[in-house]
């Protein structure tokens, strides 16, 4: 079993490496998925091996030698992780707890596919799995993993198996302090093990990304500005981005814009910049609202021709488009972001917005709420619960719709268009006196609402019926 599991590790770091999907994967060996499933936790035939070498180049069969590691003098270690540095993680081998030791593969492939998956975030260095399960059944203190192995952070958990259900925790450690950043708990029924596994990993990703992002923030506002590489910038950019507000906004825009005059091949740091620049024109923060769509555009176009594997370009362009009413152009640009990084939640999120906007309600509905799910703690939440609720209020799904865009209006009552959908909303329900309540407390903070202006902004998209019927019920005058 520990050279199955060996020969999966190889495949497995193949993959990321190639920056594949399993599905891609699956695709490209025309295998199968659930023959891949198997394959990368240990369960394979010898026809299966020699179809995977022809599609790889890797040599599987045969004895194959262990990756050399660098030569050092002997007592040294690998230099710790320099604060400049972009940032890096060691995912030490999951522990399992179960009753059964035989199924203490559960664990290595939970955290084979941690590892996997982290190693698709390109300004993420993970260290490979075969460099880390060397730690396997020993008791370790992170900070001595972290200097022998050169990181920043450390990811380590548990699996538990008992009674027909599977429990996985996870806790991310600052390495140089032993700090907990994030610590979780997942308890799923082990009726399809393969699908248990794939929505955990997806969901240990998608909920750590936005942690070690915010930390980076803060290790990069801590230092001056001037002393900044334009990853740095981005990164000090992407936790203001995240606090979603106009001056935070306008912050992260002088950020960016310093980060493409330091480096303007930098296609993250465009993409940033196009996506600050639509939030902004989207909650109405330009003097010409149009022009602050304009430049989202034409920074993602450029942020995809720097590099099309870049998930937040694509994501930028993809929403750009469907801004714009190119709905199947838009879709294809934002489903080749989740292509790229399947754990991308706030991705996921626009993904169905773009669905929403398209017509395709229950498609949307089932997008946004994997979002919800994948990332519930997230700084972006305002907008999961929003578009979510937009999503269920467009297949007229009221009832369900509303506490989501209330919860929407809490986590960001300086959005007009979070009070708009939810005045909508109320109106589809009756709910006439608390629809005027919002009418009122929104109309303290801009313009007044009204019928005639969200008809034309809307104008183009699915949902826009049925938006327009519900403020007309709820009294907003035309």
């Amino acid at each position: 079993m520990e050279e199955r599991k060996r020969i999966a590790g190889l495949v497995r770091d193949w993959i990321a490496r190639e920056r594949l999907s399993r599905e891609e994967f699956a695709h490209r060996s025309r295998l199968g998925r659930s023959t891949v499933d198997k394959l990368l936790v240990g369960l394979f035939s010898d026809r299966t091996l020699a179809v995977v070498e022809g599609t790889t180049g890797l040599a599987l069969r045969g004895p194959v030698a262990a990756p050399a590691l660098p030569e050092m003098a002997p007592g040294t270690v690998p230099p710790p992780a320099e604060d400049g540095a972009a940032p890096s993680i060691a995912v030490l081998p999951f522990t399992f707890m179960g009753d059964a030791s035989s199924q203490d593969w559960l664990a290595d492939g939970i955290t084979e596919d941690i590892t996997t998956d982290l190693a698709r975030l390109r300004w993420l260095f993970v260290i490979a799995r075969n460099s880390t399960f060397t730690f396997k059944g020993r008791a370790v203190d992170v900070r001595e993993v972290a200097r022998d192995l050169g990181v920043r952070y450390v990811l380590e958990g548990s699996v538990r198996v008992a009674g027909g259900r599977i429990r996985v925790t996870g806790q991310l450690v600052d390495a140089g302090s032993g700090r907990h950043i994030w610590a979780e708990r997942y308890d799923r029924e082990l009726s399809d093990i393969f699908t248990v596994q794939d929505e955990i990993t997806r969901n240990v990703v998608a909920a750590i990304e936005p942690h070690l992002y915010a930390e980076e923030g803060f290790r990069a506002a801590a230092r001056p500005t001037a002393n900044l590489s334009a990853w740095g910038l981005a990164v000090r950019a992407m936790g203001l981005i995240s606090k979603v507000g106009r001056r935070q906004n306008e912050e992260a825009r002088r950020l960016l814009e310093q980060a493409i005059a330091l480096e303007p091949g930098y296609a993250r740091a465009h993409a940033l910049l196009a996506w600050a620049a639509w939030w902004a024109a989207l909650c109405y923060w330009w003097p010409d609202n149009a022009e602050g769509y304009r430049l989202a555009a034409r920074q993602a176009a450029e942020a995809v021709s720097l590099d099309p594997t870049e998930p937040w370009a694509r994501m930028t362009h993809g929403i750009c488009l469907s801004s714009a009413r190119h709905h199947e152009a838009g879709l294809v640009e934002l489903r080749a972001a989740l292509d790229l990084n399947p754990c991308f939640a706030l991705g996921r999120t626009l993904h169905g917005w773009g669905l929403l906007r398209a017509g395709r309600m229950e498609e949307a509905i089932a997008e946004t709420g994997l979002a919800l799910r994948m990332s519930p703690m997230d700084s972006f939440a305002g907008i999961y619960t929003a578009v979510h609720g937009l999503a269920l209020l467009g297949a007229r799904r009221f009832e369900e719709a509303l506490p989501h865009l209330r919860a929407s209006v809490a986590a960001f009552a300086e959005y007009l268009g979070h009070y708009n959908t939810l005045i909508s909303c109320c109106g589809h329900l009756g709910r006439i006196e608390e629809a005027q309540d919002y009418i009122v407390a929104r109309d303290r903070m801009g313009p007044p609402i009204r019928v005639g202006l969200l008809r034309r902004n809307l104008a183009g998209f699915a949902h826009a019926e049925v938006f327009v019927e519900g403020l007309v019920k709820a009294g907003v005058p035309e």
